[in-house]
Protein backbone atom coordinates (compact mmCIF):
# COMPACT_ATOMS: atom_id res chain seq x y z
CA UNK A 1 0.00 0.00 0.00
CA UNK A 2 1.21 3.41 -0.77
CA UNK A 3 1.27 6.54 1.50
CA UNK A 4 -1.03 8.38 -0.76
CA UNK A 5 -3.26 5.38 -0.85
CA UNK A 6 -3.19 4.64 2.82
CA UNK A 7 -3.74 8.55 4.05
CA UNK A 8 -6.60 8.49 1.04
CA UNK A 9 -8.05 5.67 1.07
CA UNK A 10 -7.51 3.48 4.28
CA UNK A 11 -7.31 6.23 6.65
CA UNK A 12 -10.81 8.23 6.00
CA UNK A 13 -12.86 4.71 6.75
CA UNK A 14 -10.57 4.56 9.68
CA UNK A 15 -10.98 8.10 10.96
CA UNK A 16 -14.54 7.91 10.33
CA UNK A 17 -15.54 4.68 12.54
CA UNK A 18 -12.78 6.29 15.40
CA UNK A 19 -14.63 9.30 15.14
CA UNK A 20 -18.25 8.15 15.80
CA UNK A 21 -17.61 5.28 18.05
CA UNK A 22 -15.73 7.97 20.12
CA UNK A 23 -18.44 10.32 20.13
CA UNK A 24 -20.74 7.73 21.24
CA UNK A 25 -18.82 6.74 23.67
CA UNK A 26 -18.24 10.60 25.34
CA UNK A 27 -21.87 11.19 25.54
CA UNK A 28 -23.01 7.82 27.37
CA UNK A 29 -19.77 8.98 29.50
CA UNK A 30 -21.56 12.20 30.22
CA UNK A 31 -24.80 10.58 30.40
CA UNK A 32 -23.74 8.24 33.59
CA UNK A 33 -21.70 11.03 35.12
CA UNK A 34 -23.59 12.50 38.48
CA UNK A 35 -24.67 15.80 38.15
CA UNK A 36 -24.89 17.85 41.32
CA UNK A 37 -27.19 20.85 42.35
CA UNK A 38 -25.85 23.89 41.18
CA UNK A 39 -25.17 26.16 44.61
CA UNK A 40 -23.05 28.49 43.59
CA UNK A 41 -25.05 29.99 40.62
CA UNK A 42 -28.63 29.68 40.41
CA UNK A 43 -30.15 28.02 37.50
CA UNK A 44 -32.24 29.99 34.97
CA UNK A 45 -35.62 29.58 35.76
CA UNK A 46 -37.03 29.75 31.55
CA UNK A 47 -35.85 27.69 29.08
CA UNK A 48 -34.75 30.99 26.88
CA UNK A 49 -32.89 31.84 29.97
CA UNK A 50 -31.16 28.48 30.07
CA UNK A 51 -29.72 28.69 26.23
CA UNK A 52 -28.88 32.22 26.41
CA UNK A 53 -26.40 31.19 29.51
CA UNK A 54 -25.21 28.07 27.66
CA UNK A 55 -24.69 30.51 24.35
CA UNK A 56 -22.61 33.21 26.31
CA UNK A 57 -20.05 30.40 27.78
CA UNK A 58 -20.23 28.29 23.99
CA UNK A 59 -20.11 31.14 21.80
CA UNK A 60 -18.02 34.45 23.75
CA UNK A 61 -16.68 32.02 26.94
CA UNK A 62 -18.31 34.02 29.18
CA UNK A 63 -16.25 32.49 32.29
CA UNK A 64 -12.79 32.83 30.58
CA UNK A 65 -13.91 36.55 29.86
CA UNK A 66 -14.09 37.20 33.35
CA UNK A 67 -11.20 35.39 34.79
CA UNK A 68 -8.63 36.00 32.54
CA UNK A 69 -9.01 38.50 29.68
CA UNK A 70 -5.66 38.54 28.41
CA UNK A 71 -5.93 34.90 27.88
CA UNK A 72 -9.67 35.10 26.73
CA UNK A 73 -8.66 37.33 23.93
CA UNK A 74 -6.28 35.32 22.20
CA UNK A 75 -8.12 32.21 23.27
CA UNK A 76 -11.34 33.71 21.59
CA UNK A 77 -9.61 34.70 18.41
CA UNK A 78 -7.82 31.32 17.92
CA UNK A 79 -11.56 29.77 17.95
CA UNK A 80 -12.98 32.68 15.49
CA UNK A 81 -10.05 31.94 13.19
CA UNK A 82 -10.58 28.03 13.42
CA UNK A 83 -14.10 27.81 12.99
CA UNK A 84 -13.85 30.29 9.82
CA UNK A 85 -11.24 28.07 8.46
CA UNK A 86 -13.20 25.05 9.28
CA UNK A 87 -16.61 27.38 7.01
CA UNK A 88 -13.78 27.25 4.30
CA UNK A 89 -12.65 23.85 4.24
CA UNK A 90 -16.46 23.15 3.37
CA UNK A 91 -15.78 24.71 -0.25
CA UNK A 92 -12.83 22.21 -0.54
CA UNK A 93 -15.19 19.52 -0.53
CA UNK A 94 -17.79 21.31 -2.08
CA UNK A 95 -19.27 24.60 -3.23
CA UNK A 96 -22.35 26.00 -3.10
CA UNK A 97 -23.52 27.60 -6.55
CA UNK A 98 -26.75 28.44 -5.78
CA UNK A 99 -25.76 30.40 -2.30
CA UNK A 100 -23.10 32.49 -3.67
CA UNK A 101 -26.07 33.14 -6.59
CA UNK A 102 -28.59 34.08 -4.47
CA UNK A 103 -25.67 36.25 -2.68
CA UNK A 104 -24.75 38.24 -6.16
CA UNK A 105 -21.58 36.96 -6.32
CA UNK A 106 -19.21 35.80 -8.65
CA UNK A 107 -17.20 32.24 -8.61
CA UNK A 108 -14.49 34.84 -9.12
CA UNK A 109 -16.37 37.35 -6.39
CA UNK A 110 -15.99 34.01 -4.30
CA UNK A 111 -12.54 32.95 -4.57
CA UNK A 112 -11.19 36.21 -3.86
CA UNK A 113 -13.03 36.10 -0.46
CA UNK A 114 -12.07 32.96 0.28
CA UNK A 115 -8.40 34.05 -0.70
CA UNK A 116 -8.30 36.85 1.66
CA UNK A 117 -10.30 35.36 4.57
CA UNK A 118 -8.87 32.02 4.65
CA UNK A 119 -5.57 33.31 4.03
CA UNK A 120 -5.80 36.00 7.00
CA UNK A 121 -7.17 32.80 9.61
CA UNK A 122 -4.64 31.02 8.79
CA UNK A 123 -2.06 33.54 10.06
CA UNK A 124 -4.06 34.47 12.76
CA UNK A 125 -4.37 30.97 14.19
CA UNK A 126 -0.62 30.80 13.54
CA UNK A 127 0.28 33.12 15.52
CA UNK A 128 -2.45 32.69 18.22
CA UNK A 129 -0.89 29.33 18.24
CA UNK A 130 2.10 30.25 18.72
CA UNK A 131 1.26 32.95 21.45
CA UNK A 132 -0.59 30.10 23.17
CA UNK A 133 1.68 27.45 23.13
CA UNK A 134 4.41 30.23 24.65
CA UNK A 135 2.15 31.24 27.39
CA UNK A 136 2.32 27.14 28.40
CA UNK A 137 6.04 27.55 28.42
CA UNK A 138 6.65 31.44 29.80
CA UNK A 139 3.60 31.72 32.68
CA UNK A 140 4.52 29.96 35.86
CA UNK A 141 0.73 28.66 36.96
CA UNK A 142 0.31 27.82 33.64
CA UNK A 143 3.27 25.62 32.93
CA UNK A 144 2.11 23.92 36.45
CA UNK A 145 -1.49 22.56 35.33
CA UNK A 146 -0.09 21.93 31.38
CA UNK A 147 0.24 18.03 30.89
CA UNK A 148 1.86 16.51 28.21
CA UNK A 149 -1.71 16.20 26.03
CA UNK A 150 -2.12 20.02 26.06
CA UNK A 151 1.33 20.60 24.24
CA UNK A 152 0.81 17.78 22.10
CA UNK A 153 -2.48 19.22 21.03
CA UNK A 154 -1.39 22.64 20.25
CA UNK A 155 1.47 21.21 18.51
CA UNK A 156 -0.70 19.28 16.68
CA UNK A 157 -2.92 22.08 15.79
CA UNK A 158 0.39 24.34 14.79
CA UNK A 159 1.44 21.36 12.57
CA UNK A 160 -2.02 21.28 11.21
CA UNK A 161 -2.03 25.40 10.39
CA UNK A 162 1.37 25.57 9.20
CA UNK A 163 0.95 22.24 6.22
CA UNK A 164 -2.36 24.36 5.33
CA UNK A 165 -0.75 27.43 5.08
CA UNK A 166 2.12 25.87 2.74
CA UNK A 167 -0.47 24.62 0.59
CA UNK A 168 -2.38 28.30 0.46
CA UNK A 169 0.75 30.40 -0.13
CA UNK A 170 3.81 28.29 -1.15
CA UNK A 171 2.43 25.72 -3.66
CA UNK A 172 0.23 25.04 -6.33
CA UNK A 173 -3.54 23.77 -5.09
CA UNK A 174 -5.81 21.66 -7.43
CA UNK A 175 -9.22 23.11 -5.78
CA UNK A 176 -11.03 21.00 -8.30
CA UNK A 177 -9.09 17.60 -8.72
CA UNK A 178 -9.75 17.87 -4.71
CA UNK A 179 -13.49 18.18 -4.86
CA UNK A 180 -13.55 15.63 -7.43
CA UNK A 181 -11.46 13.56 -5.22
CA UNK A 182 -13.67 14.06 -2.38
CA UNK A 183 -17.21 13.88 -3.80
CA UNK A 184 -15.84 10.23 -5.25
CA UNK A 185 -14.65 9.32 -1.81
CA UNK A 186 -18.20 10.39 -0.18
CA UNK A 187 -19.91 8.22 -2.54
CA UNK A 188 -17.44 5.01 -2.42
CA UNK A 189 -16.38 5.74 -5.63
CA UNK A 190 -13.28 4.89 -7.05
CA UNK A 191 -11.29 7.77 -6.43
CA UNK A 192 -7.94 9.86 -7.70
CA UNK A 193 -6.13 11.20 -4.89
CA UNK A 194 -4.25 14.01 -6.04
CA UNK A 195 -0.57 14.05 -5.56
CA UNK A 196 0.55 17.36 -3.93
CA UNK A 197 2.40 15.91 -0.82
CA UNK A 198 1.83 18.82 1.22
CA UNK A 199 -2.27 18.19 0.92
CA UNK A 200 -1.54 14.66 1.60
CA UNK A 201 0.70 15.61 4.85
CA UNK A 202 -2.66 18.06 5.55
CA UNK A 203 -4.94 15.55 5.07
CA UNK A 204 -2.86 13.06 7.63
CA UNK A 205 -2.90 15.54 10.29
CA UNK A 206 -6.19 16.25 10.00
CA UNK A 207 -7.28 12.95 10.31
CA UNK A 208 -5.18 12.43 13.54
CA UNK A 209 -7.46 15.28 15.19
CA UNK A 210 -10.59 14.04 14.17
CA UNK A 211 -9.67 10.38 15.46
CA UNK A 212 -8.09 12.48 18.67
CA UNK A 213 -10.74 14.37 19.27
CA UNK A 214 -13.40 12.47 21.15
CA UNK A 215 -11.11 11.38 23.38
CA UNK A 216 -9.43 14.57 24.14
CA UNK A 217 -9.91 17.87 25.66
CA UNK A 218 -10.40 19.14 21.69
CA UNK A 219 -14.41 18.08 22.70
CA UNK A 220 -14.15 20.85 25.42
CA UNK A 221 -17.11 23.37 23.39
CA UNK A 222 -19.24 20.52 22.98
CA UNK A 223 -18.96 19.01 26.35
CA UNK A 224 -19.36 22.69 27.90
CA UNK A 225 -22.73 23.00 25.84
CA UNK A 226 -24.00 19.49 26.74
CA UNK A 227 -22.75 19.64 30.32
CA UNK A 228 -24.45 22.71 30.84
CA UNK A 229 -27.45 21.74 29.58
CA UNK A 230 -27.79 18.89 31.58
CA UNK A 231 -27.03 21.20 34.88
CA UNK A 232 -29.53 23.43 34.17
CA UNK A 233 -32.20 20.56 34.20
CA UNK A 234 -32.05 20.34 37.68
Amino acid sequence: MTVANFVGVFLPCLTLVVFLAGIVYRIRKWNRAPVGKMTLTPAPSTVPEKWKQILKEVLIFKQLFEGNKSLWAGTWVFHVALALILVGHSRVVTDFPRLWSALGMSNANVDSMSNIVGGTAGVILLVMGIYLLFRRFAVHRVREISDVEDYVSLCLILAIVISGDILRFGTHFDLNQTREYFAALITLQPVTIPSNPYFLLHFFLGQILIMWIPFSKFLHIPGVFYSKALLYQQ
